[in-house]
């Protein structure tokens, strides 16, 4: 397991370094640049440099080499662990992601939780309830849940809630008069984020519990037709023994590949919605660092983001050797 391990991580080194020349290209590519996008983002009536002034600080921010050279100055900093300072912020890169990061995990997390505590027993269920009624209802239901738009069930569920409940606040992550005065202790904290954090929650389980409950489904359905799942049957187990024991435990390993490809998204996070909800995180981070053209923090966003999902596949790969005995045994063998 070891080999393996370090098999697949010398496999990504290359890779990585493959995604950050592209990263840099792309980003290099977009109109414009960091410090023209920050003077005419300066409001009306505040002085602007002169045109040889803008030269000067071009020249001072090395806009003017060749793009392969700053890629490698960049790519050298960033194995230092500086990847640049934004022009916006004034500040290192790494040390505001460092505080959105954690705030987008912590929505993520949470949807996630819950999106697998409804979806497993609806899938499950689904798939030993085939063509009934409650299979039908849930089929239906979970594919109007995924072919609407994230953004569109997020402000559906602000219209029909934050609007008609005022407990529930409708974006943002802390209310403002707290912002104002400050918290009288960290339980009223807790729960004041607790609240920002219902709309964007329910709006991601609702998303993550229409695609995940049908994968279970389809992972459960195609072990039920297995032989060894009739004999079981034949013994006279009970149902739910056969469903839940034998079934499930044996439909585990597609299921571990979603769990791989869905943990890049605990810490990129879902543009549209933190965008909806004015959800202070990485997701919403992002756009602005677009409009912004923030090139510091969009190459160290989309780099959290490639690293994310390579450490997801890796993931995945190390779970199914723990779940398939054959499996470990080709890792071992590698």
């Amino acid at each position: 397991m070891k080999r393996f391990v370090l098999h697949r991580i010398l496999q990504a080194i290359p890779l990585l370094i493959a995604i950050t020349l592209v990263i840099f290209i792309i980003i290099d590519a977009m109109p414009g640049n960091e410090l023209i996008s920050y003077i005419n983002s300066l409001p009306e009536g505040s002085p602007r440099p002169s045109p040889e002034q803008i030269r000067q600080m071009q020249e001072v921010l090395q806009y003017n080499r060749p793009w392969h050279v700053r890629y490698l100055d960049w790519f050298t900093n960033a194995l230092r662990g500086d990847f640049g300072t934004s022009l916006y912020y004034r500040r290192p890169a790494s040390d505001i992601v460092g505080v959105l990061i954690w705030r987008t995990f912590m929505l993520n997390f949470t949807s996630m939780v819950f999106t697998f505590l409804l979806a497993v027993p609806i899938g499950v269920r689904s798939a030993a309830k085939r063509n009934s009624l409650f299979d039908n209802f849930f089929s239906t239901t979970t594919l109007i849940a995924i072919s609407l738009p994230a953004f569109f069930i997020g402000i559906y569920l602000m219209r029909l809630l934050a609007v008609n409940v005022s407990w529930i606040p409708p974006t943002g992550m802390r209310s403002i008069i707290y912002i104002i005065k400050g918290y009288p202790s960290k339980l009223v904290e807790v729960l004041d984020v607790m609240r920002h954090m219902i709309l964007p929650v329910l709006t991601l389980t609702l998303v993550g519990v229409g695609s995940v409950s049908r994968f279970i489904r389809n992972a459960v359905v195609d072990v039920i037709n297995q032989d060894y799942i009739r004999t079981a049957r034949s013994k006279g187990l009970k149902e739910r023994t056969v469903i839940y024991k034998h079934a499930l435990r044996n439909a585990m390993i597609p299921i571990i590949s979603l769990v791989g490809v869905m943990i890049p998204t605990l810490f990129v996070g879902n543009i549209f919605v933190e965008a909806v909800f004015s959800w202070p995180g990485i997701g919403l981070e992002f756009l602005y660092a677009v409009f912004r053209r923030d090139t510091s923090m969009l190459s160290l966003l989309i780099l959290i983001f490639a690293l994310a999902s390579v450490f997801g596949n890796l993931l995945a790969d190390l779970l199914y050797g723990i779940a398939d005995p054959k499996m470990n045994a080709e890792m071992e063998d590698e």
